[in-house]
């Protein structure tokens, strides 16, 4: 099977552009373990994992840091060299939405910029 024809979870956040992806992914590797957000969270084992949080990164945005990511890959079952290569793509798509959205203070600026004339 090509990686293109493979529908496993970390295919498809290998193949994964956007946050959006990504979240898709990880709820998708939650589901193919047949487990809800509480035995996420409950399985998560010593790193702390709100209920919330599993929630959250399967549905509405990106894990902000590299712990919650493995406190959520850990409560799904995934073995440490799994872990390593889900934080590889997790860091590849953290970086290619950082490199391509400025920062919101920045967009704040440009638009109130657009709005300005100097005066004369």
């Amino acid at each position: 099977m090509s990686p293109s024809e493979d529908d496993s979870p970390f295919a498809t956040a290998c193949r994964a552009a956007t946050g959006r992806e990504f979240i898709r992914a990880l709820d998708a590797l939650r589901r193919s373990r047949e487990l809800s957000f509480r035995q996420v969270s409950d399985n998560a084992g010593g790193l702390v994992l709100a209920k919330s949080s599993a929630h959250a990164m399967c549905t509405l945005r990106m894990p902000k840091h590299e712990e919650a990511l493995r406190a959520f890959l850990t409560g799904c079952g995934e073995p440490e060299e799994a872990q390593e290569l889900w934080v590889g793509q997790w860091r590849r798509v953290t970086a290619s939405r950082a490199n391509r959205r400025p920062h919101p203070a920045a967009q704040l600026v440009q638009s109130s910029a657009r709005g300005f004339s100097p005066p004369e």
